[in-house]
This record gives structure tokens, C-alpha cells and sequence, in this order.
């Protein structure tokens, strides 16, 4: 694993290896579906739409979405500030001998070995990052070392949008719960500022709101 000085944020505390254990059954098949109006099925099947051979996962959880996509890898990349995320998604996702590095994504992301990538996955990271939607966004322009023209570039992350009536007293609980407590810092973030975000660096922006989760994908230029 190589590694490099870090910024330190609070997100990251919540992926201690209980924490991670816990994940799957309680955030993506318990809170993504019945808070977030997400099923976890969603977020599998666009990582299957976008994500390609030679692919880099920036912020890799539990590795739940590219362990159940179905998708041959040659090549697997692992970015993640959290050491605990990087062994236990490298265990589980051994058969594509993945490599792992420790960074940071709002520094520029440097040390990377072989060339640029034909995917690059930015899920559930934006949500974590704390302060306004415009200094988040330094993430897609820190990443542009691993891209090349017609890399796809995806992912999602939770939005403020109004929700949907059926869901609004469970989402206004969850995340005003999981903002007090740092987890995420998703109050100021709209589907209009990840809209923009995106247009302004990349072509072909593609944003699909399913419940407050926010699945976008674009292509480098």
C-alpha cells in the first residue's frame, strides 16, 4: 500500500472495522432503500453501466457495488483516506488483485501506477466531505490525473432536494442525525450544484435523482 500525508475529516471515523462489518446490511440494505428511497440495486446496476476493465474506485466502502456488478476487472485502482476501508474492500475484492492507495481526494491525487483509466468511481464520497458543493467539486478536478479524453467518470452522492413526501420524515431525521455527528455534510448540497460541477469540467453529464441519492456520470475530456 502506498501512502502519503493526509488532511484528517471526520467521515472517516464512522469506518472503524465494526463499522464496515455493519455496512452492508445496515446502510445499504436497510437505510439506502427505506431512508433514502434507494435500493441498493440501483447503485449495482450503475456501477455495471459504467464501469469499465481498467477501473479506479475513489472512496470504496465495503467494495458492495463492484463485488456484486458481474464485471470482469484487469485492472482495479483502490483510493481511500480510510486504511480500514482499503484492507477490508482489497479482501473482499481479491480476485481482481486490486492495488490500494491511501490519499486524500481533495489534494491532487499523485503516485499512481500504470496509465490513465477507462472508469473512474467517485460513489459516496461527496456526501462526506464537509463545506459548500464548490469546494467538494475540487475532488473531479483533483482526479484528473487518472483520466484520459472518454473516461467515464460516476458515481453518486445524497442531496437536499425535496424529497419525496412518502420518505420526509425518515430522510429529515437520518440526516440531521448524520450531520450532527459529521458522518456526512450533505445540508447545502443540490442536484442543480452537481449539475454544474460537472458540465463545467466534463461532457455528456447524466444526473438521475432515485429517492435523495443522486447517481451522476460523465465522460472526460
Amino acid at each position: 500500500m502506498n501512502t502519503i500525508a493526509l488532511s484528517a475529516t471526520d467521515s472517516i471515523k464512522a469506518y472503524s472495522r465494526l463499522g464496515l462489518a455493519l455496512y452492508d446490511p445496515l446502510i445499504m440494505e436497510g437505510i439506502a432503500p427505506w431512508v433514502w428511497g434507494c435500493p441498493p440495486q440501483v447503485l449495482v446496476d450503475h456501477y455495471r453501466d459504467h464501469m469499465t476493465g481498467n477501473h479506479a474506485d475513489i472512496g470504496v466502502g465495503t467494495g458492495y457495488c463492484i463485488d456484486r456488478a458481474g464485471v470482469s476487472l484487469a485492472r482495479l485502482a483502490l483510493i481511500d483516506l480510510q486504511p480500514n476501508c482499503l484492507e477490508y474492500t482489497a479482501r473482499r475484492l481479491r480476485r481482481f488483485a486490486p492495488r490500494c492507495y491511501w490519499r486524500d481526494v481533495l489534494q491532487p491525487i499523485r503516485g499512481i501506477e500504470g496509465p490513465r483509466f477507462d472508469s473512474i468511481a467517485l460513489n459516496g464520497v461527496l456526501h462526506c466531505l464537509a463545506g459548500e458543493f464548490a469546494h467538494k467539486a475540487r475532488a473531479f478536478d483533483n482526479l484528473a490525473r487518472l483520466a484520459q479524453p472518454g473516461t467515464k467518470i460516476f458515481g453518486c452522492t445524497l442531496v437536499s432536494d425535496r424529497p419525496d413526501q412518502r420518505w420526509k420524515w425518515r430522510r429529515r431525521v437520518a440526516h440531521a442525525l448524520l450531520n450532527r455527528l459529521r458522518v456526512i455534510d450533505n445540508r447545502r448540497d443540490f442536484v442543480a450544484d452537481l449539475h454544474a460541477a460537472l458540465t463545467t469540467r466534463f461532457d455528456r453529464t447524466e444526473i438521475q435523482l432515485v429517492g435523495c441519492m443522486a447517481l451522476f456520470s460523465a465522460v472526460a475530456r
